[in-house]
């Protein structure tokens, strides 16, 4: 009895005969008026064909599977990708931050930094303050040391039309943040242990 991939092979052998002319049983030409020599259908062919290899290269799943976060290797970056973080000259979110740092890692194996990861570690080390809002929110804005960092808070109007405010992360805060991943890494490490 075929496997399931084996079936898609099969299948795939099929497909790219007909795109090609042939009869794929046979192996012989079919007639030139045959629906399969139609350009449009050819083409249809060959891109069924190129998707079923596709599948077939993901082991038969049509999607690749998502690797659990608990599967996935802990959120670290190497001396040579550490070299590679620089600051933009703009102010930056931490959001922006984050996913500047994700973009050196492979997240299919590893665990992405979260913008949680680095204004906890704000948080723990003075730089961050929570303060609760009057809808009993709490929220982090920067304390003194921050401020004096490169942090800053801004309010604008957002779409909506409701008073927004979030902190932003000058070039000398970003770097701040840079020259000690990886005291942030380690701080990250801790705390997942903890849980």
């Amino acid at each position: 009895m075929m496997t399931e991939l084996e079936i898609m092979q099969r299948a795939k052998q099929y497909i790219d005969a007909l795109a090609n002319g042939y009869d794929p049983l046979s192996g012989q030409p079919v007639r030139d008026d045959d629906v399969v020599n139609q350009v449009r259908v050819s083409r249809c062919l060959f891109y069924v064909s190129g998707v079923l290899q596709k599948v077939i290269d993901n082991g038969g799943e049509v999607q690749k599977k998502k690797v659990p976060r608990s599967q996935k290797a802990p959120f670290a970056l190497l001396p040579e990708q550490i070299v590679q973080l620089k600051p933009h000259s703009s102010q930056q979110s931490a959001s922006r931050i984050t996913a500047s740092i994700n973009e050196l890692i492979d997240t299919e194996k590893m665990q992405k930094l979260k913008t949680t990861d680095i204004t906890g570690w704000l948080l723990s080390i003075g730089m961050l303050q929570d303060i609760e809002t009057s809808s009993g929110r709490k929220r982090k804005v920067p304390t003194q040391n921050g401020e004096m960092l490169g942090m800053k808070e801004i309010s604008f109007i957002n779409e909506q039309g409701v008073p927004t405010q979030y902190t932003v992360y000058d070039k000398n805060a970003q770097q701040f943040i840079f020259d000690n991943i990886e005291t942030l890494i380690a701080f990250i490490h801790e705390r997942e242990a903890e849980k």
